[in-house]
């Protein structure tokens, strides 16, 4: 008697073992991202943006469940940091991002202009002479401008306000991605034919980043549904959606 009960216990503890393992192999990954239009909106959209779409398609591809949570920029990056098991999109992968995250799946290549509702600004030296300039908040371009130590930066919490700032006539300009300024204009009700774009003074490539712990079977899996992707031509008609 004594040693059924021994062996039920044992069978008992297995069981619920194995079921803890499962739990923790459904528990959703989570993603950390900031409306960043058009690569991220907003959740439960039809259009969610172009980076969200994607990362939605993969998990289903990999079987990897993903939870897409939205903060402000700066605190999206630093949850990513120090969460292991989490996601960052759509970072810029830059020199000084290189050893923070590990880089999955390189989503989109972005220039980086100057937009203005005036004369266009082709180049850092002409913007040098703004009196204000708009960027996002946490963005690569703030602290390129801050390198370069520029006094005429106004940081934003979010491109919208960015957008209402520089049709507003409150800053001269805004140093953005180019394709994001036009849809958040857009996006705003604003007069899209008011907008100058100046000349590119540099590109972004934008990625779908992680935790330097990521798991890195999880990775590949990932990895691998986007290189599907690409190939069967699902990834351009999620970009010609927003772009074209």
């Amino acid at each position: 008697m004594i040693l059924k009960s021994t062996k039920l216990a044992i069978a008992l503890s297995v069981s619920f073992l194995m079921a803890g393992m499962d739990s923790a192999r459904a528990e959703a990954i989570k993603a950390y991202t900031a409306a960043l239009p058009p690569y991220t909106i907003a959740p439960d959209l039809e259009m969610p943006g172009i980076s969200h779409e994607i990362l939605e398609e993969m998990s289903k591809r990999s079987g990897v469940t993903i939870e897409i949570e939205y903060l402000p920029w700066k605190r999206a990056q630093s949850m990513a940091q120090k969460t292991p098991n989490a996601l960052l999109f759509t970072a810029a992968r830059t020199e000084s991002r290189e050893t923070v995250y590990k880089w999955i799946a390189e989503f989109i290549v972005a220039d980086e202009v100057f937009a203005t509702t005036t004369e266009a600004v082709n180049s850092l030296e002409d913007a040098r002479e703004l009196s204000r300039i708009a960027t996002l908040g946490g963005a690569p371009r703030e602290k390129r401008l801050a390198k370069l130590e520029f006094g005429n930066v106004q940081s934003t919490p979010d491109t919208a306000t960015a957008a209402r700032l520089l049709t507003g006539g409150r800053v001269d300009a805004w140093f953005t991605l180019s394709q994001r300024v036009l849809h958040a204009v857009k996006s705003e009700g604003l007069d899209p034919s008011t907008i100058v774009i100046g000349t590119p003074v540099g590109s972004l490539r934008l990625w779908l980043a992680s935790n330097a712990e990521f798991d890195p079977e999880v990775a590949t899996k990932l990895a691998q549904a986007f290189e599907e992707m690409k190939a069967d031509g699902s990834y351009e008609a999620i970009v010609s959606a927003y772009l074209n």
